[in-house]
């Protein structure tokens, strides 16, 4: 029996969906875009099933940001992605679990919004619809996690530009009070260009601080890269994300280098 064209076209959305994380090389910024429920966080208090909770929420790798707001008696959402270089965006109300977002186009995407013992469970109630609101490849169904204090997007940014307030003036040690606790508390939902970021901000006033064990350890995972061609670390990559890259990488040798030298010294 021949299915209806509705049917077939669902089910091919729902593989791309699926497949789309597969289009960013992860073998050096392991696991940019993987999956949320592999990242190791202690379960919150929210049990599964509970109403929704206004706040931020990020998935594992930050891949994925939802943003729940009250706005009078209704809770409107959020919700940004960016897999390998592909985007959702998605703004619109919440009724009960569901999420609608609207296009300028007259498609509604619904998005259904379960409470999870971590944060909020996120999928596509309608995926063929939902899939104008993306890239080609993107995606944003996963578990999205509660936030901790401290770990928003705007609290970082915020942790950060007092960080390179402090480094300028050459406060190297309050520098490092300063951007000591975000790679341990926040890294879960770090996405990986900002992890990149704030380890080679860390590692930088860690050798600045005479700390140079803690540097390289601080940079451990691109340490290989760094000692090799710079053609060979993203062969294969997509040009926009071998840049971004690569620009963690050169900053890294250098500070790398740095600790190697004054450690020998000791």
């Amino acid at each position: 029996m021949p299915y209806a064209p509705s049917i077939v076209l669902a089910a091919l959305m729902l593989v791309v969906m699926a497949a789309c994380r597969a289009d960013v090389p992860t073998k050096a910024i392991d696991g940019a875009v993987a999956d949320s429920t592999t990242v190791d966080v202690p379960p919150g208090e929210v049990e599964a099933g509970s109403p929704l909770v206004s706040g931020e929420y990020i998935t594992g790798k930050g891949w994925g940001r939802l943003l729940l707001k009250e706005q009078g008696d209704v809770l409107a959402f959020s919700l940004e992605t960016i897999t390998g270089e592909d985007m959702c965006d998605l703004n619109g109300h919440v009724r009960r679990e569901f999420g609608t977002a609207k296009g300028n186009d007259g498609i509604d995407c619904s998005v259904r919004l379960s409470s999870a013992p971590q944060g909020i469970e996120v999928a596509a109630a309608t995926p063929a619809e939902c899939k104008a609101f993306c890239g080609y490849n993107g995606n944003f169904e996963g578990l999205y996690l509660r936030v901790k204090n401290g770990c928003g997007r705007d609290d970082l940014d915020r942790t950060r530009d007092v960080f390179r307030r402090l480094h300028a003036e050459k406060s190297y040690k309050a520098a490092l009070v300063t951007m000591s606790p975000v790679l341990e508390n926040c890294l879960p939902t770090l996405e990986w260009e900002d992890e990149g970021a704030i380890r080679n901000d860390l590692a930088e006033v860690q050798y600045e601080n005479g700390l140079y064990a803690e540097c390289l350890a601080t940079l451990d995972r691109y340490a290989e890269d760094a000692g090799k061609e710079e053609d060979v670390v993203v062969d294969g990559w997509a040009p926009v994300l071998a840049d971004r890259y690569l620009m963690i990488v050169r900053a890294a040798r250098t500070t790398i280098d740095l600790c190697r030298a004054a450690l020998d010294k000791e």
